[in-house]
This record gives C-alpha cells, sequence and structure tokens, in this order.
C-alpha cells in the first residue's frame, strides 16, 4: 500500500485511528464503490452452505458474494488464503503491484 507504516501483529497496518482516517479518505477518492443490493444476501448464503464457512471466513465469503452481484473477479488484498477456496476468484496482492 506504500503507506509506510509498519505491520501490527494483529494484521493491521500498525496506523494510528487519524492516519487510517486519512488513509480511508485517500483510498475512497480512488475506487467506485458499489452499492449494497438485495441480490447479495442469498450468494453470500449459498457460498457459506457450499464451502462450510463459519467465524471470521464468513467475512471473506460475504465479499465474494458482492464480487459475484456485481460481476466482478479480482480482489486487491494482503490476505490471498481467505479466498483460495472461491473459484473464479482472482486475489491481486498490493505488494505484487508495487514491484511491478
Amino acid at each position: 500500500m506504500g503507506c509506510g507504516y509498519p505491520a501490527s501483529r494483529t494484521n493491521g497496518l500498525g496506523m494510528t485511528p487519524a492516519a487510517a482516517a486519512g488513509e480511508l479518505a485517500r483510498i475512497k477518492s480512488m475506487f467506485e464503490f458499489l452499492p449494497e443490493t438485495p441480490a447479495i444476501y442469498p450468494i453470500w448464503e449459498s457460498l457459506v452452505i457450499q464451502h462450510k464457512v463459519s467465524g471470521k471466513p464468513a467475512h471473506d465469503a460475504r465479499l465474494v458474494a458482492a464480487m459475484q452481484a456485481h460481476g466482478l473477479t479480482a480482489i486487491l488484498t494482503f490476505d490471498a488464503s481467505g479466498f483460495s477456496r472461491y473459484a473464479g476468484i482472482e486475489v491481486v496482492n498490493p505488494a505484487a503491484l508495487a514491484a511491478s
């Protein structure tokens, strides 16, 4: 991400709340945000059942459901492992983009 903050031991980027707010504002200016739609829930429910998802990974399933509802196939994330179970989802690591 190039924010200059070391990753903490708890999967965060080690930012203060104020720095995180600034980074969120910067990121929001770079992307189009898609609407929440009723179509997302049944897709999420199907993914959770099909892949036997429970606990925190259900949040990743929710992102995949939103992606599928909007016809998206790639996600930018530091955590590829959370999406490896979902066919058709390309995981793009920010570090790989920075290196290229």
